[in-house]
């Protein structure tokens, strides 16, 4: 069942894009053989499904390009059937030509590979008797009107950006319940784990920005997704980032303590926990400012009897990355630092 289930989830999370590239290919045969009087338009559907694909939710730069690669392709491919015919060498030739023409005007990577792939189709197909440029016609119609679908009808644009903050921070969290498991069991092995899963999250914090940038140019281009999201996404990713960094510099010196057999303060794995049980949005207060501003306030090095060296650079660490969280929850830097205790001199 559970395979089903997994279908069944994929399925739904591809609806719309499918719904878009079969709304989008309707409308652009639609428009060709309504308006322009085109009798078959197979390269306006085309060029529609193309451009859209089942990740329209994408940026519609990415929807401009491959619409224009097709184009472009098409435009090669019937203007060279249109001079020297249909066969083998034609092929070859149309596609080097398709090729660098898309390069020449700075094509991305799958602008310029569809528009060989339309070149190659415009030369094998049957050509209407008298139809002139008709297939670059429809092939134009098909991109714009992807590039109208993806403006108009974009999925939530925002829906991305919340599932990876949600996904970083519980993975962020679980890497520091493993720091502070490793710190009660004496284990450095286990804290090299957990440092490697922790470096591992430095991709999620790209799709996580990138995610903000395509949800913006969404709701500024749609009529129908005004929204601006959750100001928390935009709020909380730069803080949080410089906070990552501090936490692991802060795992790799519990690893580096452990190895050697350096003191660590008693109370770090409990700090530890503290902090991951605020960051994971399971377990995570409706306010967290409060509990991390009480977590701020037991941070006194002293207190903690971080007396080694590497119990003063966990401390310190911890300290800075508690300044980046307050302050990627709203509260500014002055205020932020406030809440740590004094250093003593």
């Amino acid at each position: 069942m559970q395979p089903l289930r997994d279908a069944w989830t994929r399925v739904l999370g591809g609806a719309w894009a499918a719904g878009q590239c079969g709304l989008a290919a309707a409308c652009a045969w639609a428009f060709s053989t309504g308006v322009l009087g085109h009798t078959r338009p197979f390269f306006a559907s085309v060029a529609a499904v193309v451009s859209l694909g089942l990740t329209a939710g994408g940026r519609l730069r990415r929807t401009a390009e491959l619409a224009a690669g097709v184009s472009l392709g098409v435009a090669v491919g019937d203007g060279w059937v249109a001079a020297f015919g249909q066969g083998t060498w034609q092929i070859g030739v149309v596609v080097t030509l398709s090729l660098l023409v898309a390069v020449a005007v700075n094509g991305g990577g799958l602008a310029v590979s569809q528009a060989a792939v339309q070149a190659c189709f415009v030369v094998a197909l049957p050509r209407t008797p008298n139809s002139g440029f008709h297939r670059w016609q429809d092939a134009l119609v098909g991109g714009t009107i992807a590039l109208l679908v993806a403006a108009l009808l974009p999925p939530d644009p925002w829906k991305d950006a919340r599932r990876l903050r949600q996904h970083y921070l519980t993975d962020l969290a679980g890497v520091l319940h493993d720091t502070a498991a490793a710190v009660r069991s004496g284990s450095s092995t286990a804290a090299a784990e957990a440092l490697a899963r922790g470096r591992m999250l430095e991709p999620v914090l790209g799709r996580w920005s990138a995610s903000l940038a395509i949800g913006r140019e969404a709701a500024r281009l749609s009529p129908i997704r005004r929204d601006k999201g959750d100001p928390r996404d935009t709020r909380l990713l730069e803080p949080l980032t410089r906070a990552t960094r501090n936490l692991r510099v802060l795992v790799r010196r519990v690893t580096v303590a452990l190895e050697s057999g350096q003191p660590l303060p008693h109370d770090l794995p409990e700090l530890l926990d503290d902090l991951a049980t605020q960051l994971d949005p399971a377990t995570a207060a409706d306010d967290a400012a409060g509990p991390l501003i009480e977590l701020a306030g037991r941070l006194d090095p002293d207190v903690l009897g971080a007396t080694a060296l590497s119990g003063q650079v966990v401390v310190a660490q911890l300290r800075v990355a508690l300044v980046d969280i307050l302050e990627g929850i709203g509260l500014d830097h002055d205020r932020a630092r406030e809440a740590l205790p004094t250093l003593r001199t």
